[in-house]
């Protein structure tokens, strides 16, 4: 049996919080035993499987890892670096999550190479330490963006976030939303031929933007009975202008 603990100091329990939820979806073929438990200073997210999943279970465990910082840290790391112009708070929070998403696979290379995953995992140091490389590219990042901050009080705002959805790579062939109740259900289909997928809930504009940037879909399709008076449709239709549907209920 292999044993690998993460932990992190208490008060940042938010970060095992993401990282349980994420791995409880993955290690079903491995009948893998996850658990948390507070000790002292430190709150631990235990993970144990037999040794001939070893290395599928410690490639779950890095991917994790890797998409909490670029889907948590990385974003909150470029809100705290670029200052917030007189714009539309919607509209910021998705351009900084456009800019978590670029250069994706040049972070997630270089996460891999140094994340190592030992009998105790800190979180915490690895965060604070270990990424400097990362964070010094990051910087230039934030540097470039606030550089050009003009761009956030003019009518080109959309214009930048749609050339750096265009400039990406796209994860996911379409995304498919139905809006009900002020509340969406998010799918996604891989590719063409694939069955499509239940990917989230979202409570709000900001929480289905995000899950739409994320899956960075080749379409979209989105299925609402009022699309003019829905901010995030009408945020997501400019954005992906002719790569999106709207279809009205009835």
């Amino acid at each position: 049996m292999r044993e690998i603990a993460l932990a992190v100091k208490v008060g940042n329990e938010n970060i095992i919080d993401f990282l349980h939820a994420s791995l409880q979806s993955k290690i079903d073929f491995c009948k893998a035993i996850v658990t948390r438990y507070n000790d002292n200073n430190f709150c631990y997210l235990l993970f144990a499987c037999d040794e001939k999943f070893v290395d599928a279970c410690e490639t779950i465990l890095r991917e994790t890892i890797v998409d909490y910082i670029e889907s948590v840290y990385k974003t909150s790391y470029l809100k705290t670096k670029i200052k917030n112009p007189l714009c539309d708070t919607l509209a910021f929070n998705a351009y900084i999550k456009v800019l978590s998403l670029f250069d994706k696979s040049t972070d997630e290379s270089a996460l891999k190479k140094i994340i190592i995953l030992n009998q105790t995992f800190f979180i915490d140091s690895f965060l604070e330490f270990r990424l400097n490389p990362l964070k010094l590219h990051w910087d230039n990042l934030a540097e470039l963006s606030s550089d050009n901050l003009v761009l956030f009080n003019s009518g080109t705002f959309i214009d930048v976030i749609r050339f750096l959805i265009n400039t990406m790579d796209n994860l996911v062939y379409k995304v498919k939303v139905i809006c009900k109740n002020n509340a969406y259900s998010v799918y996604n289909m891989k590719t063409k031929n694939e069955k499509i997928q239940k990917i989230a809930e979202c409570k709000n504009s900001l929480e289905l933007i995000t899950n739409v940037l994320n899956s960075c879909p080749s379409y979209i399709d989105i299925y609402t009975k009022d699309d003019e008076s829905n901010e995030a449709v009408s945020f997501l239709s400019n954005v992906f202008a002719n790569r999106l549907k709207i279809f009205l209920k009835t």
